[in-house]
């Protein structure tokens, strides 16, 4: 059996957390309703009633601590690292393959051409989480995401959830689905 350097370990590790929690954030995102589709001014309105309300008397206020007209104000300090930005990635085809225990999952980044990146397959079920992972490959015009298996625990049935995820220094995104395993 080979034995794996653990910062080559660690770095797995890593991608399979970014992973799955950006395919968490993704898929919870899709349960918002996003509202009309024009957009908000941001102003609220009220309507009087006909009734009447008691009302307190008027409470004293601290003094203002407003900084003097012409001091210096403090600015707020920009994020000292940036956010990757969000990519689209697209599960292509996902297939189990009983012989080997595995499955088998391919995919692509539809809107970013990196010869950088990497791509990581995560399944899970309850506590049991298995991964894979390969350098993605720049093409034309897409990333694609290609030959990744994910061997599964031995005796595993039921269904997987799945999440095919991509990452770079500048760039993350993560797809879905579920696979049927037995």
């Amino acid at each position: 059996m080979m034995r794996r350097d653990p910062l080559i370990r660690s770095a797995r590790s890593g991608l399979v957390v970014a992973a799955t929690a950006t395919a968490l954030a993704l898929g919870l995102s899709g349960c918002v309703d996003p509202g009309p589709a024009s957009p908000s001014t941001g102003t609220a309105t009220s309507t009087p009633s006909a009734t009447s309300s008691p009302t307190s008397s008027p409470r004293p206020t601290a003094p203002s601590t407003s900084p003097a007209p012409g001091s210096p104000t403090a600015s707020p300090s920009p994020s000292s690292t940036p956010q990757p930005s969000t990519v689209t990635v697209q599960i292509l085809n996902t297939q189990y393959d009983g012989g080997s225990g595995q499955i088998r999952v391919a995919g692509m980044v539809t809107d970013l051409v990196s010869s950088t990146g990497m791509c990581v397959a995560t399944a899970s079920q309850g506590s049991t989480t298995v991964d894979a992972q390969v350098a993605g490959q720049a093409d034309a015009t897409v990333t694609y995401c290609a030959d990744l298996a994910v061997t599964l625990p031995a005796g595993a049935t039921g269904t997987w959830d799945l999440a095919l995820g991509f990452v770079d220094a500048d760039h993350q995104g993560v797809a879905t689905t579920t696979v049927l395993v037995g």
